[in-house]
Formats: structure tokens, C-alpha cells, sequence
């Protein structure tokens, strides 16, 4: 006699979760596999609900985190040229760029465009954040968590047939930070060696892991690190974990190459590079790249970088 009963609860739970009526989602149109086809396009932002536009707060940007994974504040964003576009709806107010449609009489708000004022970067890690407190048209559901939607935009060596010439060094260095969310959310550092034909743009090089260099002594701030930790020198100087990410590409100083297996390791790549205002993007033939320690193995990982000069040490980085 208790099967029925049970069967009966079960039955009930499930009729009360059809109930529930999820916030607003937003997604942006021709998103494939975290990236849009056409960077002088606007961007093109859809709710799978009408919204209510007052309650919308809107920002493009160029991802950047802390160690932990979290987005930096406004005034950081705007300090590092991050803030890319931002709207006020309840204000109208805009920066960066205009609203070149809500999406017509038909759904009004659940559509907008955005056309950017200045041309979004090829390489960098982007992202549109819509902040929290969006409500539904008819007032009933909240966000009380931002929505963040990364995206970028791909250069295809392949596809381009880039064979142009390039402002570029035949020789250079650089580091670049590259997220890794699936199958483990984790942060690859990596220096890259690589060789460039400024006639043709194309490019051989070798990306080697970089570690954050144990050598560095935390006692010249008047720190203490214990035998399991190692000294931060940026943003600001502390004691760390080896493993704590980089926020940005300037804590290059506190890393050194490690290609020794567990942890290290080191692999080729070929590839093009092209002008792309004051910096230089590349592009590399699709390669496979094996971690021991954590287990990770990526098959066919393409890179698209954006890279610029670091005005005081000469070094390029990338991101």
C-alpha cells in the first residue's frame, strides 16, 4: 500500500515545479560556439521574454576577472579601457554607442540592437553583462544575478587565406592567459616564442607553460610566505597559492617557463598574423595540447590573439 502513496508525493512535486516561471533570459543572435561572425555588425541582444526596458542595464566589455573568477568593478574596467558601451533604461542614457532598434512593433521589449561607436577588437575575450535587477514585462520575475554572455570574434588563417604583409617583429616574446571552461575550469598561462615573415605574415612558434617564479621573496614587502606558498609581486604584493590565476596579462613578471612534465609542458604552432590598428592579431592552424597535471587535453584548440607592445618593457602580451 505505500507504493501508491509515494507514487502519488512524486506526482505532485513534479505538477508544482511546471509552476515556476524563470526571469527574462538573455542571448545574443549568431552566437556559435562562443563566437560572432562579423565584427563591424551591431549587436544584436534577445530576451525569451518581453522585459520591462526601464529596468534593463546594459554593458559590453572586455572580459576582465580577479583570481577568484569574479568580475572587477566599473572603475577598473574604465581605468584598463574596458568599459566598451553602456545603457541606462531607465535613463536612456548611453555610452559607447546607440540603439539602432527594439526590435520593431512586434516585440519591442524583447529585441534591441547595438551599434557600437568604436569597432570591437579581434582576440580579446568580450562580454555583454546584463546587470541584475531586470524584471519581466509584467513585473512578476527578477534577475537578482547578472547575466553574463561572453563572446568574441574568430580569424581564420584557413579561412582568410592571410598572405598580407604585417608590422610585426620576426622574433618576439609574449604571454597570454587563456581560459579553459570545459571539461575543468581552469587558467592556461603560457610564453610564447614565436618567428614571423613580416612579408607574408605567417608565423611557427612554441607555446611553453609559465608558472609563477617560486625564486621571488616576499620578505622585501615585509611578508611572510609559508613552504606551500609563493610571492605575488602584482597587482599588489602577497603570498599565494602556485596555482592562483593571473587577472591580466600584466603580472607577466611574476611568471617563468616551466615545459617539465607533471606540470609544465610545451607544444608548437603555426599560423598568420594580420594589422589590426595599434596591435596585431593572429591566427593559428587548429593543434592539440596535453596537460598531465590537471588532466586536460584539448584537440583542435584555435587560438585568436590580439597583441600589443607593453610601453615599458618592450614586451608584447596578449590576451
Amino acid at each position: 500500500m505505500r507504493f501508491p502513496i509515494l507514487l502519488a508525493i512524486i506526482i505532485g512535486l513534479l505538477t508544482g515545479c511546471s509552476d515556476f516561471d524563470a526571469p527574462p533570459k538573455a542571448t545574443l543572435a549568431g552566437l556559435q560556439d562562443g563566437l560572432l561572425p562579423d565584427q563591424l555588425a551591431p549587436l544584436q541582444l534577445v530576451f525569451d521574454e518581453p522585459v520591462d526596458f526601464k529596468t534593463l542595464k546594459v554593458k559590453v566589455i572586455r572580459l576582465i576577472t580577479d583570481p577568484e573568477g569574479n568580475l572587477v568593478s566599473d572603475q577598473e574596467l574604465l581605468n584598463e579601457g574596458a568599459l566598451l558601451y553602456q545603457l541606462d533604461g531607465a535613463t536612456f542614457n548611453e555610452n559607447g554607442g546607440a540603439i539602432t532598434d527594439l526590435g520593431g512593433s512586434e516585440a519591442p521589449n524583447q529585441f534591441f540592437s547595438i551599434l557600437l561607436q568604436n569597432t570591437l577588437p579581434v582576440g580579446p575575450q568580450l562580454a555583454v553583462v546584463v546587470e541584475a535587477g531586470l524584471t519581466s514585462e509584467d513585473g512578476e520575475q527578477v534577475w537578482v544575478v547578472p547575466q553574463i554572455i561572453k563572446f568574441g570574434f574568430e580569424f581564420s588563417c584557413a579561412a582568410d587565406a592571410m598572405t598580407q604583409a604585417v608590422d610585426f617583429p620576426e622574433q618576439i616574446i609574449f604571454y597570454l592567459l587563456a581560459d579553459v571552461e570545459l571539461p575543468i575550469q581552469t587558467q592556461l598561462q603560457l610564453l610564447v616564442d614565436i618567428r614571423t615573415d613580416p612579408a607574408t605574415g605567417n608565423w611557427a612558434g612554441q607555446f611553453t607553460n609559465a608558472d609563477r617564479d617560486p625564486s621571488i621573496d616576499c620578505a622585501q614587502f615585509g611578508l611572510s610566505c609559508t613552504a606551500e606558498q609563493v610571492c605575488r609581486t602584482l597587482p599588489s604584493p602577497a603570498c599565494v597559492n602556485p596555482s592562483e590565476r593571473a587577472a591580466t596579462v600584466s603580472e607577466y613578471p611574476d611568471f617563468i617557463p616551466n615545459e617539465i612534465p607533471p606540470i609544465g609542458y610545451s607544444f608548437g604552432g603555426v599560423g598568420c598574423a594580420a594589422p589590426s590598428g595599434d596591435a596585431v592579431v593572429l591566427g593559428n592552424a587548429p593543434t592539440d595540447v596535453e596537460v598531465e597535471s590537471p588532466e586536460i587535453t584539448v584537440k583542435g584548440i584555435a587560438f585568436n590573439l590580439e597583441v600589443t607592445r607593453d610601453p615599458d618593457s618592450g614586451l608584447f602580451v596578449g590576451g
